[in-house]
């Protein structure tokens, strides 16, 4: 028990020293994940994990789209996309359509990869340089 209390805080640490970026990055990752997990659940026909793998996708899209500042322009073009990949992602999970799903993973993992690229440009040790 002792060891997993460690592994909980050494995690829990380990994420509280991410950048914004970087949170942004995972949260991607896991969407990323999800989708990935209910596209092969959808092909192995498990219709009930498949969904709560989508619903989980559905979540982080949301999260990332409350987090949003609306008072830049990035974050207004943000938020429509986020709301076509939260809409597309449940009627791709209801209809069972697995093209509409690998689509949608597509657009998450391009997503991912810009705001990696992003956080790489902006990251405080290479604007000192380093």
């Amino acid at each position: 028990m002792q060891y997993a209390n460690a592994y909980q805080t050494s995690k829990r640490q380990a994420l509280e020293t991410l950048t914004k970026g970087e949170v942004v990055v995972r949260l991607f990752e896991e969407a990323s994940k999800q989708v990935k997990m209910g596209i092969f659940l959808t092909e192995k026909e498990d219709s009930f994990k498949a969904y709560n793998c989508i619903a989980k996708a559905q979540n982080i899209i949301a999260s990332l789209n409350q987090s949003l500042d609306m008072q830049y322009p990035i974050s207004i073009e943000l938020n429509e996309m986020y709301g076509f990949i939260f809409e597309s992602l449940g009627q791709a999970s209801a209809k069972q359509d697995v093209k509409l799903m690998k689509e949608l993973w597509q657009i998450i993992n391009d997503l991912k990869d810009s705001f990696k690229e992003v956080d790489k440009l902006t990251s405080p040790s290479r604007l000192k340089g380093l």
